[in-house]
């Protein structure tokens, strides 16, 4: 009798992939579109980093309010990372930035800045290592010892080109494997996902010309 053979879904199939882990690419999108408005909020004003702080905000916002709304998942800060945990306890996202080869299958993507150890303990436990100190649960979601053990913690990898009247949000939804020095540089899995083309930017605020350098002497 003939052997039935079950098709693998494509490498590339993104949205399986996504819908394997309880995911879709409509609850991803919009954190980095949320990202990017919160980011044209910042003005030459603002501090050097608000930028990248208020997308970074909002893409952990947008992801764990799109999770929670639709799909019953919990809130979870877990060994300091701010991500969203699924009903069951085994998958979590959070959020990164990425350097140029974010959303490439034929590269190898990092993180853009450097991350606490944290990220470094979950790269662990996404490779069964045995170690991994106790988490601190909050508000919505405990997570007991054992589900802590299993958790497999997914970032959303997120790296923005500008191309003339255009800007293009190239990401990922990645599983770290290894952290080394606070950047990443084993990837256990990666789902790319197509880039978010969004308008050009326009400056919001403009006072007069660029910056001064005053030198203070500190006394």
């Amino acid at each position: 009798m003939a052997v039935l053979s079950v098709a693998a879904p494509e490498p590339d199939d993104y949205r399986v992939q996504l819908a394997a882990l309880g995911t879709k690419l409509e609850y991803l999108h919009p954190a980095l579109r949320a990202g990017e408005v919160a980011r044209r909020s910042v003005t030459p004003n603002h501090p050097a980093n608000t930028a990248g702080t208020r997308a970074y905000q909002e893409h952990v916002r947008i992801v764990r309010e799109m999770h929670i709304q639709n799909e019953g998942w919990k809130r979870l800060l877990h060994d300091h990372l701010e991500v969203v945990c699924s009903p069951d306890g085994a998958i979590a996202i959070g959020a990164m930035a990425g350097d140029a080869a974010t959303g490439d299958r034929g590269l190898h993507p990092r993180n853009q800045r450097r991350r606490g150890a944290a990220t470094e303990r979950a790269a662990e436990v996404n490779t069964q290592l045995e170690f991994f100190p106790r988490p601190v649960p909050r508000h919505e979601i405990a997570l007991s010892e054992e589900e802590a053990d299993r958790l497999q913690i997914w970032f959303l990898v997120s790296y923005r080109v500008e191309d003339g009247d255009k800007l293009h949000i190239h990401s990922e939804l990645s599983l770290p494997g290894e952290v080394t020095d606070g950047y990443v540089t084993k990837w256990k899995q990666r789902i790319p996902l197509p880039a978010l083309e969004m308008d050009g930017i326009e400056p919001l605020y403009e006072d007069g010309p660029g910056e001064i350098d005053i030198p203070v002497d500190f006394r």
